[in-house]
C-alpha cells in the first residue's frame, strides 16, 4: 500500500509526534553514539520526519551542521517549528528524497537515520547516493526493524486485521517498515553501495506504547492505513477484530501502561 507522506499519512505523524518521540526516545542517544556524532560534525539525517534525531544531533555537534531530509512536507514544517522553538541555528530541513537528491559530494561526516531507511523505492540507489555524500571514511549509522513477529508494538494490531481479512495486505516480500529485517541482506546492500566495516547489532526491549488498551487501539484505528484496510468491511467483523486487538493489548497492561516488545538492528558502516 502506497503511503501518502505529503497527505494524510504525514499529517497523522505530525499529530502523533509527541507520543511517537516518547515511545522511541531511548533510541536517539543510542543512534548518536553509534554514529559517533560529536562537536563540529556535518550530519545528514535521512528520513528525519518531525526532526527528533536532527535536533538531538544539532545539540551534539555545536559549531557543526545538521541537514535533515524527508519527503513529507507536513512533517518538515513541524520539524522546522520545533527546531526554532529550541533556538537551533545549526540545522536545516529540506524536502528531498535521499535516494535521488544531489548532495554535495563528500560534504557529510556522518549520516544517521532513526527508522527512516526502510521506505526507499530503490535501496541500492539510495545508499549509493548517501555514500557519495559522505567524505572518505565517513560514517553511517541507522536503525531498522527486525521481522514483524519480533515487533508486536507495530505488528500486533495488524496481525489481527490480516487474520480476519487475509486479503488486507499483499503477499510476498517484506513490506515497510520491515523491508530491512534481514541483516545478511542489509550487509550485502551496503557492501554494494560502497560501504565497509558493516556491523548489525541487535537492540531489543519493551516499549511503552500507551496508558491503556483503549488509547493504543484508538491510535491504531485513526492511522490512515488502518482506516483504508478496514473501510468497506462487514461492520460485525470489524467490531470482532477491534475486540480481539483490545483483548491482546490488555494482556500486556502494566501499572504504568501497555508495554510491547521491540527488536531493531543498529547498523553501522564506513564509506
Amino acid at each position: 500500500m502506497e503511503l501518502d507522506w505529503d497527505g494524510a499519512q504525514g499529517r497523522f505523524w505530525v499529530d502523533q509526534q509527541e507520543h511517537q518521540d516518547a515511545v522511541l526516545a531511548g533510541f536517539v542517544p543510542l543512534l548518536l553514539e553509534a554514529g559517533g556524532v560529536g562537536e563540529g560534525d556535518a550530519v545528514l539525517d535521512v528520513g528525519c520526519g518531525c526532526g527528533a534525531t536532527s535536533r538531538a544531533a544539532a545539540h551534539a555537534v555545536g559549531d557543526g551542521h545538521v541537514l535533515g531530509v524527508d519527503i513529507s512536507g507536513p512533517m518538515l514544517t513541524h520539524a522546522r517549528s520545533l527546531a526554532a522553538a529550541e533556538g537551533l541555528r545549526n540545522i536545516e530541513f529540506v524536502d528531498a528524497d535521499a535516494q535521488t537528491h544531489a548532495f554535495a559530494p563528500g560534504s557529510v561526516d556522518v549520516a544517521i537515520s532513526r527508522f527512516g531507511v526502510m521506505f526507499f523505492a530503490d535501496p541500492p540507489a539510495a545508499f549509493a547516493n548517501i555514500a557519495a555524500a559522505l567524505r572518505p571514511g565517513g560514517r553511517l549509522a541507522f536503525l531498522c526493524w527486525q521481522p514483524a513477529k519480533l515487533n508486536p508494538h507495530i505488528s500486533l494490531p495488524m496481525r489481527a486485521v490480516v487474520t480476519a481479512f487475509p486479503d488486507a495486505m499483499p503477499k510476498g516480500a517484506p513490506q515497510p517498515p520491515f523491508s530491512m529485517a534481514d541483516p545478511d541482506e542489509v550487509t550485502a546492500l551496503l557492501t554494494g553501495a560502497g560501504f565497509g566495516d558493516i556491523k548489525c547489532t541487535p537492540v531489543e526491549g519493551l516499549l511503552r506504547v500507551g496508558a491503556d488498551a483503549d488509547e493504543v487501539l484508538a491510535r491504531f484505528l485513526t492511522q490512515p492505513m488502518a482506516k483504508a484496510l478496514l473501510s468497506h468491511r462487514d461492520l460485525a467483523q470489524v467490531d470482532a477484530v477491534v475486540e480481539e486487538i483490545r483483548a491482546q493489548l490488555n494482556r500486556h497492561q502494566r501499572d504504568d501502561g501497555v508495554h510491547l516488545g521491540s527488536a531493531a538492528w543498529s547498523v553501522t558502516a564506513r564509506r
